[in-house]
């Protein structure tokens, strides 16, 4: 049962973090040279392994760390198939459709969670207590 807490939460923390990296990528669509980034999922390699940083995609970016660097997951990938005339490769109709997706994925995996918890309640005759 351990093991499917820990791949709902690094998933939920995934999904936190995803979000994290979309809304920059909001905030940041009219910032000249800005490129979109996104964040990839990686299972865990190892169990007990515990939340991974985002990964580093210049020697001059400081490691992630605080808001959602700790329960991030997988690797930060830049966007540069659409270009736009200030060198920003943000579109933010793909942004928005990342947002949306990401928030369904959440709440899927909020349901997956609290179903996990009531079938363990039932398991052990609590249910409905």
């Amino acid at each position: 049962m351990a093991d499917v807490y820990s791949a709902l939460t690094h998933r939920m923390d995934y999904l936190v973090a995803r979000q994290g990296v979309v809304a920059g990528n909001i905030a940041n669509a009219d910032t000249p040279q800005y490129r979109a980034k996104d964040l990839t999922f990686a299972p865990q390699a190892k169990a007990g392994q515990g939340g991974f940083g985002m990964a580093v995609t210049s020697a001059r970016h400081m490691a992630a760390g605080g808001a959602g660097g700790a329960g991030a997951t997988g690797k930060t990938t830049e966007e540069t198939r659409f270009m736009q005339h200030n060198g920003n490769s943000v579109r933010l109709d793909m942004e928005m459709v990342k947002m949306n997706q990401t928030q369904l994925d959440y709440r899927l995996m909020a349901q997956l969670y609290s179903k996990q918890v009531a079938l363990q309640q039932l398991a052990l005759g609590r249910a409905g207590r």
